[in-house]
């Protein structure tokens, strides 16, 4: 039997299901590996406005949790995360590494179209240096040959590969490059071996439906509700020689299993999918009914399906950052605004600093009714703010454009008065 749940029950499931419910905030080092866990995996990017975006993800989830505290817990030593390819360039729990075992054989498998592949002699000297050490592309002998930001080197190239196909893992960083280790020397053995895994396709690990079904249930457990597409978004599952309906056989063992419950969600078209526990609680009544107020990166894995997003919360958002300048009509970095389970605005925030004094710049705040806003709105953005820049030890906010135009005195008023 399939449940029925307005759109407003999916946002409810989402938001418990992304840690982003308006509870009292956690404040602890130990909670920044916390959140980690509850996600799954957390989207690294290059792109740094406020902060860089695994930063923001964190910062949207705690409160008196800084930059340097994510990143001493996300990088801590001996190794409970790991770097690989998820939704994109991901970190993510060491517990998932036997997981990918099928997206390392889909890599090997396509040797023959990696591009520059490096020669057997580089993969080998690699392996050897790091046999007793770890080590940055610079301390092998450098990332670049010296050209664009993908003009990689050898050395960069056979670093790349062996990580892709498991031989080589990140577990931490220095000044935002990779550390690279030899994988049996950073992966705790009970990760490498079990006697139920098989060797499938030249590489150890779980079978391949078995790797799919445990990111299918990571997929629900960390979007709370979603339509097929949706779960295969999250860690990218088809293309890798698992195709869509492969993936659909899978979801339907997982329905008979009553691990997945078909839910039919108000306006939605395609079957969808909730998080049992997540589900059970919900018609408890004993869910979070609402949200956190605050700044969400592009790359948070709330917006992470731009077609989620859309039906969920009525946004059709896009990151602009790689938009010609004058194409681009919120700005470079416009980061959703979440707010009474709603979001409510877009914010293009930048960093200025004179001196010791720092600013959070508000270059664009764009409203999404296209009309005055409600004073709650403003409001909700105002508070937004000021804890972002309460974040980034900002000393003062100034607001540059609003649209529309007829919100930003109120705005400003809002930004400026006292807590």
């Amino acid at each position: 039997m399939t449940v029925q749940l307005s759109l407003d029950d999916a946002k409810t499931l989402a938001l418990n299901a992304q840690g982003l419910v308006d509870t009292p905030q956690k404040s602890s080092m130990r909670d920044v590996k916390s959140v980690l866990t509850s996600l799954g995996a957390v989207q690294l990017d290059t792109i740094s406005t406020l902060a860089r975006s695994h930063e923001l993800v964190h910062y949207a989830r705690t409160d008196g949790v800084s930059r340097q505290q994510v990143e001493s817990v996300l990088w801590a030593q001996p190794a409970h995360t790991f770097e690989y390819w998820s939704h994109a360039a991901c970190i993510l729990p060491i517990e998932m590494f036997p997981n990918f075992a099928t997206r390392r054989r889909g890599f090997l498998e396509k040797r023959g179209t990696w591009n520059n592949m490096p020669s057997a002699k580089t993969i080998n000297d690699v392996k050897a240096r790091l046999k007793d050490q770890q080590a940055t592309a610079t301390d092998l002998g450098g990332a670049k040959k010296g050209g664009d930001w993908w003009d990689w080197s050898e050395t960069k190239e056979a670093l790349e590969w062996l990580l892709a196909i498991g031989e080589v893992v990140c577990t931490q960083r220095t000044s935002w490059r990779r550390i690279y280790s030899l994988t049996q020397n950073a992966i705790p053995a009970y990760l490498l071996s079990n006697p139920t895994w098989i060797t499938q396709r030249g590489v150890m690990g779980p079978s391949d439906d078995d790797c799919v079904r445990a990111l299918l249930l990571d997929s629900i457990r960390t979007l709370g509700v979603g339509t097929l597409s949706d779960l295969i978004d999250v860690h990218r599952l088809t293309g890798w020689h698992t195709n869509r309906k492969h993936v659909t056989a899978l979801v339907s063992q997982l329905v008979e299993e009553k691990l997945f419950i078909p839910v039919q969600v108000e306006g939605w078209s395609d079957a969808t999918f909730a998080a049992p526990n997540l589900l059970k609680q919900l018609t408890n009544a004993k869910l979070h009914s609402n949200s956190t107020t605050t700044l969400l990166s592009p790359f948070d894995s709330l917006v992470w399906h731009r077609e989620r997003v859309a039906r969920l919360f009525d946004m059709n958002y896009r990151l602009e950052a790689y938009t010609p300048a004058p194409k681009r009509v919120y700005g470079y970095f416009a980061m959703p605004v979440l707010h009474n389970k709603k979001l409510i605005a877009r914010v293009d925030p930048g960093r200025e600093k004179q001196g010791r004094e720092i600013t959070l710049v508000a270059k664009t705040v764009t409203f999404e009714s296209g009309k005055k806003p409600t004073t709650d709105d403003i409001d909700a953005v105002a508070q937004a703010l000021r804890r972002a820049a309460t974040w980034i030890a900002a000393d003062t906010i100034r607001v540059d454009a609003v649209i529309p135009n007829s919100a930003k005195a109120q705005l400003n008023k809002a930004v400026t008065r006292v807590q």
